[in-house]
């Protein structure tokens, strides 16, 4: 998955982000739609999952709309997530899309950490969200205020 921008337009002010994309969008160990060929980086090596490899196809297309979804933020991460056909299954789904927002030095970057249909967990069918939801621009505008190279995650390191 190629690195691009994308650029959300605001009431007030435009947002730029370089986005790129982890390895954990298309690969997990031991589910039933795991192929015999294992991806690595620099610090682990780890099964393509065929469920996560065909939905990851979806990201690119799914991040313009990013306006209009909700985001939740965890300790480390914010996720979103939305209603899509998981081609494995042929059902409709929970897609739940990790993400975190940071400044590299002076570009602003959106790295999606992990996508998956989530089957536990907030998100998932009959389990509620705990977070208040932010919107993209509120998150935006936060991530313009921090210093350079603040909030990167340990992941964007591992090419």
């Amino acid at each position: 998955m190629n690195a691009h921008e994308i650029t959300y337009k605001g009431k007030m002010q435009d947002f730029k982000f370089v986005v790129t994309y982890g390895m954990h969008c298309f690969t997990k160990d031991g589910t039933p739609y795991n192929i015999p060929f294992k991806y690595q980086d620099a610090r682990e090596s780890i099964s393509v999952c065929l469920e996560r490899y065909e939905a990851s196809k979806q990201l690119q297309h799914i991040l313009p709309n990013l306006p209009s979804l909700m985001l939740y933020q965890t300790t480390e991460e914010k996720y979103f997530t939305l209603q899509m056909m998981n081609s494995a299954t042929n059902q409709l789904e929970p897609y739940k899309i990790c993400v975190a927002f940071f400044k590299e030095n002076r570009l602003m970057r959106i790295h999606v950490l992990s996508a998956f249909f989530a089957r536990t967990g907030p998100g998932a069918p009959g389990e509620p969200i705990p977070q208040k939801p932010v919107s993209l621009f509120k998150v935006a505008v936060d991530t313009a205020k921090k210093p350079r190279n603040s909030g990167r995650p340990k992941e964007v390191n591992n090419r």
